[in-house]
């Protein structure tokens, strides 16, 4: 019996807190706009937060109209387009999809507070905690709002959108929610330049829009979608079939440019003066898998460019260097050999594992080194090779040498260096290896070599060793403990 009667009261004791909890729980969320309470009150579904459209709307001075299930809001130089419980929405004619569409709740039309509110310029605060959503009009500053889409139309989920101010020449960077970005900005004039998907992807330039004269409280909607102005490119397979969807790049010195393909056709927005060879290709659906491009083409003074009619084909060098771990990423570097026996163009080509597989048109090349991702040290190969009738006329077998050397590199200021190269030459060649935190580990043949060590990070500076070294047999001569001095 006695445990019957606490029982009895534990439940006593509890309801009270429950039912309280409870209440709080489903206590009404208030509104302010700029401090001030407004009598719309907000509702919370799935999680997220909605408002009554006619109640709110007459507090953001918008007017509203409906047609069935049809509603049309205006406000200000923004007008919204949207149907009950339909994603697709438009805003000032540009459709876009939202993750929270118009409800109807005992009989009221509701909706998505955040869309409606950003789409007028106002920042959303919500605060779960003391039941509440604050809404911040832009005051003296701006709003520039919209959406981004890729080249299929797609949204853009997640990254960020980047605009200069024309004016100052500062650049902005305004984060993508959703294919949302709203970004609140002083008075002037504003061009957008790219946007740059938190996927991985590679910065993609937007179509070009004339810069933007903003006012204080103005909220300007712009959506964005990749540019397709500039160098026109074609890439088909050795059939002449368009590739539907892919990627074509090539390096320069400042980095990687992209050309997105969509029905064989993409634009390229580059015109600095150079040779370069678009050599790697990425097949987002379809057939082509497997297959591989290698294209040079110059951009002369004048701007005239070579042809940019790419073909896909299989690989037709296919190899793994031997002895080659697994875990190893390698690069197998290139060039095409001229007439004159002379390097013409010069290529880089992945190795996973010491793995490559990649296409290369006829003619004369060299197999210039091979470079070890994991010690950073290249390894010089100058092996000559033929492409005819596309395939491969030399047998490019070739193991990497075991590497011999393990030593560390310090000053005689103290401590290790690290960040940098220790480089041994001798015998015509040249091996380096990387240093980290005073280690080093490099493959080093028989020979006598001058050493020099290469800061790369932080303040760089280059010092010789105070003596030359030798390797008989495999092994140094000396201790493989390098101390340089720096003064």
């Amino acid at each position: 019996m006695k445990w019957f009667i606490c029982i009895c009261l534990l439940l006593m004791l509890a309801a009270p807190a429950s039912a309280a909890a409870a209440d709080k729980q489903q206590q009404g969320l208030t509104l302010t706009i700029d401090g001030t309470a407004i009598s719309a009150s907000p509702i919370i579904q799935n999680n997220n937060v909605y408002l009554p459209l006619r109640a709110a709307m007459e507090h953001f001075g918008a007017t509203v109209s409906f047609s069935g299930q049809h509603i049309v809001i205006h406000r200000s130089g923004i007008e919204l387009s949207m149907e009950l419980g339909q994603s697709v929405v438009t805003i000032n004619g540009e459709r876009v999809t939202v993750t929270t569409p118009p409800i109807l709740v005992k009989g009221i039309t509701f909706v998505p507070i955040r869309f409606i509110a950003n789409a007028f310029g106002y920042d959303v605060l919500y605060q779960p905690s003391a039941h509440q959503v604050l809404l911040r009009t832009p005051g003296e500053q701006a709003v520039l709002y919209g959406y981004a889409v890729d080249l299929d139309g797609a949204a853009v989920k997640d990254g960020y959108v980047k605009l200069v101010n024309t004016d100052s020449g500062e650049t902005l960077e305004a984060t993508l929610r959703n294919a949302f970005y709203r970004i609140s900005v002083a008075l002037g004039s504003y061009k957008f330049v790219s946007y740059l998907p938190s996927a991985g992807d590679l910065e993609q330039k937007v179509a070009q829009v004339e810069p933007l004269q903003v006012k204080a409280g103005q909220t300007v909607f712009t959506k964005l979608s990749p540019s397709q102005s500039g160098l026109k490119v074609t890439l088909h397979d050795p059939n002449g079939v368009p590739i539907a969807r892919a990627s074509a790049t090539f390096y320069t010195s400042h980095g990687s440019v992209s050309v997105t393909i969509r029905g064989g056709i993409g634009y390229l927005d580059f015109y600095e003066q150079g040779s370069y060879i678009f050599n790697y290709l990425t097949i987002e659906s379809g057939v082509y898998d497997n297959y591989d491009i290698y294209h040079p083409f110059t951009i002369s003074e004048d701007g005239t460019v070579s042809s940019l009619d790419l073909i896909a084909h299989r690989p037709n060098v296919t190899g793994q260097v031997a002895s080659e771990s697994k875990e190893i990423y390698g690069n197998f570097s290139g060039c095409s050999i001229g007439e004159n026996g002379e390097q013409e163009s010069c290529f880089v080509e992945g190795a996973p594992g010491g793995a490559y597989s990649f296409y290369l048109p006829d003619g004369q090349y060299q197999w210039s080194s091979y470079y070890d991702s994991t010690t950073r040290q290249q390894f010089i190969i100058d092996r000559n090779f033929t492409i005819s009738s596309d395939q491969l006329q030399t047998d490019l077998t070739w193991t990497k040498p075991v590497v011999n050397i393990h030593g560390t590199a310090s000053s005689n200021e103290g401590g290790p260096l690290t960040g940098g190269y220790i480089n041994f030459y001798g015998n015509n060649q040249e091996y380096s290896a990387w240093v980290l935190d005073g280690k080093f580990d490099c493959y080093l043949p028989d020979g006598t070599y001058s050493v020099r060590y290469d800061q790369f990070f932080d303040t760089g500076f280059s010092v010789k060793y105070s003596q030359s070294v030798t390797v008989m047999d495999g092994k140094l001569s000396i201790a493989p403990d390098f101390q340089f001095y720096l003064s």
